[in-house]
C-alpha cells in the first residue's frame, strides 16, 4: 500500500495537476505532454491497485488514451478518430461490467429508458451545434456512452447499489459531463476555460470507472 500511496503522490497527482495546469494556461506544449502521459499513468495504477486487472479496463483505458491522442491534433479527421477511439473504449467498460454480474433480465429495458432521455438532451442541446457530417456519429457515440451509464446504474440497483457500481455510474455519468460540455465548446459557445472543466471531468470520469472496478475485485 505505501507503494501505491507513492505512486499517486509522486507520480499519478503531479500528471493530473500539469495536466490542469496546460489546460487553464492554454499551454500547448504542457497539454502535449501531460495529457500523453495522463491514461498510461492511471493504467498503471489501475494495474497496481487490481487484484486480478481485467483486460477489457486496461482496453477501454487503452482506447482512451488513443482518444486523447487523436483529439490532441487539429486536422478534420481527429475529431472522428477520437470519437471512434472512445466508443471502443466505452464499449470494452461494458462488457467488463456485464462479466461482473449474471442474470441480466431487466438491463434492456432499463438501458433504453436510460439511452433514450439521453439522446432526447443531445438532440435539444448539442447535436444542432455540430457539423452534418458529425451528427449521425454524434448521435451513435451518445447511445453508446448513454449504454455504459444505463449498464452501471442497472448493476448498482440490483447489487444494492454495491460501491463498485455506484462509482463505475458516477464515471460514467462524468463522462456524459465531460463530453457534453467539450461538444459545446468545439461547436457551441467558446469559453476561456471550457477545455479545463472538460479535462477535470474526463479525469474524474476514467479514474472513477477504473477505482470502481478495483473495488469489484478486478473482475
Amino acid at each position: 500500500m505505501e507503494r501505491i500511496l507513492l505512486y499517486v503522490a509522486l507520480v499519478y497527482v503531479p500528471i493530473v495537476c500539469m495536466t490542469l495546469v496546460a489546460y487553464a494556461k492554454r499551454n500547448n506544449v504542457l497539454r502535449y505532454i501531460f495529457k500523453s502521459l495522463l491514461i498510461p499513468s492511471l493504467m498503471v495504477l489501475y494495474w497496481m491497485l487490481a487484484e486480478v486487472p481485467s483486460p477489457w479496463v486496461l482496453l477501454a483505458l487503452a482506447f482512451g488514451w488513443l482518444g486523447d491522442v487523436f483529439l490532441l491534433g487539429h486536422h478534420h479527421w481527429n475529431i472522428g478518430c477520437g470519437m471512434a477511439a472512445f466508443a471502443l473504449g466505452h464499449i470494452c467498460y461494458i462488457a467488463g461490467m456485464l462479466l461482473t454480474k449474471p442474470g441480466l433480465h431487466l438491463i434492456a429495458a432499463v438501458s433504453v429508458v436510460w439511452i433514450a432521455v439521453c439522446l432526447l438532451l443531445a438532440r435539444r442541446f448539442l447535436i444542432p451545434y455540430a457539423p452534418k457530417r458529425l451528427r449521425i456519429p454524434g448521435l451513435c457515440y451518445a447511445t453508446l456512452l448513454s449504454g455504459n451509464c444505463a449498464t452501471c446504474l442497472y448493476l448498482a440497483c440490483v447489487s444494492g447499489f454495491d460501491a463498485a457500481y455506484v462509482l463505475c455510474f458516477f464515471g460514467g455519468l462524468l463522462f456524459l459531463v465531460s463530453d457534453g460540455l467539450l461538444a459545446y465548446d468545439m461547436f457551441g459557445r467558446k469559453t476561456r476555460l471550457g477545455n479545463f472543466f472538460v479535462m477535470v471531468t474526463y479525469i474524474l470520469a476514467q479514474t472513477a470507472l477504473a477505482v470502481g472496478f478495483v473495488l469489484h475485485g478486478g473482475i
